[in-house]
């Protein structure tokens, strides 16, 4: 019984390994992370039903899954294909193409959630706040150094 959670635990350790990983490495997936942080900010100015929080959560979570996927698939054909391969590229190039549906989506998704001009006003109104507008400045300038990060493809 023992051995079992101890493998569980193991298993969520190369699970988070894996992520904090990609979020060092992978540029994209900062970006990623950043709007995630952006929407659930905004999200909470404009006052999201608990409907809609879900829908973001699940969206979150789609694109972060496909983005880590992504970085798995470019990993394992660069270790697999020591030359330029079109079938390398195919690989790459669709991994890619699902995250891009995915973020496109949840974009589209975000737009139509967040178009009620009375909500507009609302997060306008509560944007005039010397503390939620050095908030802002705050995680913008963050936000921009977390992405620009540093970036590395070594092969091990």
């Amino acid at each position: 019984m023992i051995h079992m959670f101890q493998a569980i635990f193991r298993g969520f350790g190369y699970a988070f390994q894996g992520i904090f990983r990609t979020v060092k490495e992978e540029r994209n997936f900062r970006i990623h992370l950043v709007a995630v942080l952006s929407v659930t900010w905004f999200a909470f100015l404009y006052e999201v039903t608990a409907g809609q929080a879900l829908v973001l959560v699940i969206l979150f979570a789609l694109v972060l899954s496909l983005e880590l996927l992504n970085t798995a698939v470019e990993h394992t054909v660069d270790l697999i294909t020591k030359e330029p391969s079109l079938l390398a590229k195919k690989a790459k190039d669709a991994a890619a193409g699902a995250v891009l549906v995915s973020a496109l989506g949840s974009v589209i998704v975000a737009v139509l959630m967040f178009c009620d001009p009375v909500h507009w006003a609302m997060v306008g109104e509560k944007m005039t706040s010397p503390i939620r507008i050095v908030c802002l400045i705050v995680f913008i300038v963050f936000a921009l150094f977390f992405v620009k990060g540093r970036t590395s493809h070594k092969k091990d």
